[in-house]
């Protein structure tokens, strides 16, 4: 008895869990045309970017438009941030997209890096931990001398055809 809900229907919604637990900044994926460009903040990004629904943030480009910054805006600044920490804006979400080349097809996620007074946003692709990089140097080792895994080609076979009964003497 101890497994039932009594007077109560259960509830059918489950908890949100969160992806990563260090700050990462989401670019959502374009399911289909006019969808809304939108941006979220999961919970390790709203403490280090000290947020909370309503507020407001703001993004920043270096010269050369490699670096994308982001803050906390003051007063009326930047883009306002919906109760759960997101917020939708075309301009801006193009302008990143174009800007860092990415693909609209898939989520493309930030990891949100404190560089000593602002906030940098690293593509996850690009973000990688040392327990990765030993990693990666093993498998570019292992590339570089020639240890590739090519997938297995089966033989060619011949096809005879045979032609129906009067089909050549149709030409």
């Amino acid at each position: 008895m101890e497994d039932f809900t009594w007077d109560a229907v259960p509830s059918q919604r489950q908890r949100k869990t969160e992806k990563y637990d260090y700050p990462v900044m989401t670019m959502a994926a374009l399911a289909k045309a006019g969808a809304g460009r939108k941006f979220s903040f999961n919970k390790a990004a709203q403490d280090l970017l000290d947020i909370q629904g309503e507020d407001r943030v703001s993004f920043g480009f270096n010269n050369t438009r490699t670096i994308v910054a982001i803050r906390k805006a003051e007063e009326d600044a930047g883009f306002k941030l919906t109760k759960t920490c997101t917020f939708s804006d075309k301009k801006i979400f193009e302008f990143i997209s174009k800007t860092l080349e990415l693909s609209n097809d898939v989520e493309n996620e930030f990891k949100i890096l404190d560089r000593d007074g602002f906030y940098k946003l690293e593509l996850l692709s690009n973000a990688i931990s040392n327990d990765e990089v030993e990693e990666t140097e093993q498998e570019v080792v292992a590339d570089t001398i020639g240890n590739v895994d090519y997938p297995e080609v089966e033989e060619p076979t011949s096809i005879e055809l045979d032609t129906p009964n009067g089909v050549e003497s149709q030409w």
